[in-house]
């Protein structure tokens, strides 16, 4: 039996349970729960759309016959003016974009992409007359582990259909790779064309958008609503996501059972670090409220702080707190990215790949 088909079976196996528990109020419910599910698609759905994306094959000769590969995904609306969230694995260097809602297709612009997050934000260019909308709200917080999640998407060439499961892990690493921030993992097993899918919680609300796949066991990572919010205001401003900088180095003491055992191993002469007043040594206790309890917590934490804005960074030196305020810079072109490059999709961790339908077009 395959992985992603046993995970299905076994969310199946959750409801059963509900159902046929023999309890009269369990199966109440469960009544509800199946209520509230069918209530979630019915608000979400008329804001799901199918988007393509069309890439010619430039290394071939003029006089040789040119192939088209097209990619396919899932996107939302999120506001009225037609602007769609869509993976950036599905947008990102096509030579045309479109998407298809109720039927018909509508031609689309890329605003900007970001690969590192795999998020790119798509203008319609003439909208439909009527269309759902998802709200980002910055205020929902973040599903605890075990908690009932939602998506609705488009597979394959489906209608867009609803599916759920369960938060599994809250992370910011997989093995040696480090996320660019927390990532929400769920037992929901993003498929051919599902790629892009809002994640919603037991309340309807978004709390994510699925940005890769977990194909071994059948699960999928989704960026939080929070860092979607952040990406989306970069690109629409700037074009792209401007990751922020501050110039220091991190590292994390051997065997310390400190509650911050990170500090910073090197502060890089004439950078924003520099000139604020950190030293190599410090311990890194918080950036801009977010604590630090390892190393995988640093990338996240300068996530959420913008470019040329002053962050709050708090360390301990000698048995005594201290407080700097740092103005952040665009991360250099030189400085190493958090993930890998992925062979052809951008920056996705070893063991988790996003997830494309792709047809070859004589």
């Amino acid at each position: 039996m395959s992985m992603p088909l046993f995970c299905k079976l076994c969310r199946l196996s959750i409801v059963a349970l509900l159902f046929f528990s023999g309890a009269t109020l369990t199966v109440s419910a469960a009544s509800r729960l199946q209520q509230r599910m069918v209530e979630i698609y019915n608000e979400t759905e008329p804001a799901i759309v199918r988007v393509k994306a069309a890439f010619r094959d430039t290394s071939r000769s003029d006089n040789e016959r040119a192939h088209v590969t097209l990619r396919v995904g899932t996107g939302f609306f999120y506001n009225r003016e037609g602007h769609v969230i869509v993976n950036a694995s599905r947008a990102y260097g096509a030579d045309r974009v479109w998407i298809e809602y109720k039927g018909q297709a509508y031609a689309a612009e890329p605003l900007g992409h970001d690969r590192l997050t795999n998020i790119s934000v798509l203008r319609v260019l003439e909208p439909p007359d009527t269309f759902g909308f998802i709200s980002l709200d910055p205020g929902v917080p973040r599903p605890d582990i075990g908690s009932l999640v939602f998506t609705v998407a488009h597979s394959l060439d489906f209608d867009a259909s609803p599916g759920f499961g369960l938060i599994t892990g809250i992370e910011n690493r997989l093995g040696v790779q480090i996320f660019p921030t927390h990532y929400l993992r769920s037992t929901i097993s993003v498929e051919v064309g599902e790629g892009g899918c809002p994640l919603l919680d037991i309340n309807g609300r978004l709390i994510g958008i699925t940005v890769a796949s977990i194909p071994e066991i059948g699960s999928s990572y989704a960026l939080p609503t929070d860092a979607l919010i952040r990406v989306r205001d970069d690109i629409v401003n700037f074009g792209e996501m401007i990751h922020s900088w501050m110039g220091f180095e991190v590292g994390e003491r051997d065997g310390s059972r400190d509650q911050y055992p990170v500090f910073l191993s090197k502060i890089i002469a004439d950078t924003p670090a520099y000139e604020s007043g950190l030293r190599e040594g410090d311990t890194l206790i918080a950036i801009d409220g977010r604590k630090i309890g390892g190393v995988a917590d640093v990338p996240g934490a300068v996530f959420f702080t913008r470019s040329n804005q002053n962050a709050t960074v708090r360390v301990e030196r000698e048995g005594e707190v201290l407080e700097f305020s740092v103005r952040t810079l665009p991360r250099p072109q030189r400085d190493p990215l958090l993930l890998p490059r992925g062979e052809e999709e951008g920056e996705i961790p070893v063991g988790v790949s996003p997830q494309d339908m792709e047809l070859l077009v004589e």
